[in-house]
């Protein structure tokens, strides 16, 4: 079974912000749930969220509200290495 993440950036800088396993297509559910709904930690008050499809795997997100907008973009990335086992 592959193994899944979603990775928000921001500023050209990325973080994971959730994990999954499973197959490509559940993975890419988890994708577009995220890229919907996920809190932004950026002490930002959400007025209005639209999300863009970019492709299958990544999604342009636009967050509005005070003190500003903020433009993120999730993408899909299957982790193909692991240190710790399987």
């Amino acid at each position: 079974m592959a193994h899944w993440g979603v990775v928000e950036e921001l500023h050209d800088r990325p973080q994971p912000v959730a994990h999954s396993g499973g197959t490509r297509e559940e993975a890419r559910r988890r994708l577009y749930e995220t890229a919907c709904t996920h809190r932004f930690t950026g002490g930002l008050m959400q007025r209005r969220r639209e999300a863009y499809r970019v492709d299958d795997d990544a999604y342009y997100v636009e967050i509005k509200g005070g003190p500003g907008t903020h433009h993120l973009r999730y993408s899909l990335a299957e982790r193909v290495r692991s240190t710790d086992g399987p």
